[in-house]
């Protein structure tokens, strides 16, 4: 799908395909070392090209999993992804995680790929989704609120980032 951003920059949102690991694996690089709301240090990001490959098919061929990316032209410059479990206990619900560069943050951007994560997410017939994010990360949580998630809870001390620990707040939309 095609979308204009605020700014008026054109942008491309889609499965990510196998094709895209190399630039995949060179957005998570620089995402890590832009972003302390993401789960990795910037050194922490190990995985090679035919790893992400792999982690792309996989997302590709399962009914529990949705992988995006958002490119303008060839750079990927958002990702957007949910998984989820066979268990049929859980098999219900995906968690979910999104990133957008820094350049492009503010734009509407993370409002878009939240909707085509839950568009997803009905599709494949899941009845909930649910998050976990900085408590700190105000715009982010408006933006969660905005599209229906509620505070559930808060895992005290969930984050450990420059020396200090972060308290995460866990969010949950029904479907």
């Amino acid at each position: 799908m095609k979308y204009t951003l605020k700014n008026g920059c054109k942008v491309i949102l889609r499965d990510a395909q196998i094709s895209d690991a190399k630039n995949l694996v060179e957005y998570m690089r620089k995402i890590n070392a832009e972003s302390k709301n993401l789960m990795r240090e910037p050194d922490e990001f190990k995985f090679t090209i035919k790893q992400e490959e792999k982690f792309i098919q996989m997302a590709l061929d399962s009914p529990n999993a949705c992988f995006m990316v958002v490119l303008d032209d060839n750079l990927v410059i958002s990702t957007a992804e949910f998984q989820g479990n066979n268990l049929r206990r859980v098999n219900h619900r995906v968690s979910l995680g999104i990133s957008v560069l820094e350049d492009y943050q503010n734009l509407g951007l993370g409002r878009i790929v939240m909707e085509a994560l839950i568009k997803r997410a009905i599709e494949l017939q899941k009845t909930k989704m649910d998050l976990e994010v900085r408590i700190d990360n105000l715009s982010a949580i408006h933006l969660y609120e905005s599209l229906g998630f509620e505070k559930e809870g808060i895992i005290r001390n969930g984050f450990f980032v420059d020396n200090n620990y972060i308290d995460l707040l866990v969010m949950g939309k029904l479907l």
